[in-house]
């Protein structure tokens, strides 16, 4: 995907998400890019930064590495309760999530 010269705002919150992430993993750049398969670690870095827009592609490899669903990368839990919620929900067990499920429908 082409660099861009400013931070596209949606790319930048997109990016501050997948940082967090990484972070939370205590996973390095370099580490989550060459575990997950993207170009560089500067490719990364210009995806976290909100200057290279990743392709469904490219977001789908760094949720494969890091354990988790496409949904939670574009996942803002500071902006809504439902986001929040959907963030909750990465550390609650099956079962548990089964019956919140079960109890909302």
């Amino acid at each position: 995907m082409p660099r861009r010269d400013s931070a596209d705002p949606i790319g930048a919150k997109l990016g501050r998400r997948i940082r967090v992430l990484r972070e939370e993993q205590g996973l390095t750049q370099e580490k989550l890019a060459y575990e997950a398969g993207l170009k560089s670690k500067g490719h990364l870095s210009g995806i976290e930064k909100g200057l290279v827009l990743p392709t469904i592609q490219t977001l789908a490899l760094l949720a494969e590495r890091l354990g988790t669903e496409l949904v939670d990368l574009v996942t803002f839990p500071e902006e809504s309760e439902r986001h929040r919620l959907i963030d909750l929900s990465r550390s609650m067990k099956v079962g548990t999530i089964r019956r919140l499920v079960r109890d909302a429908s």
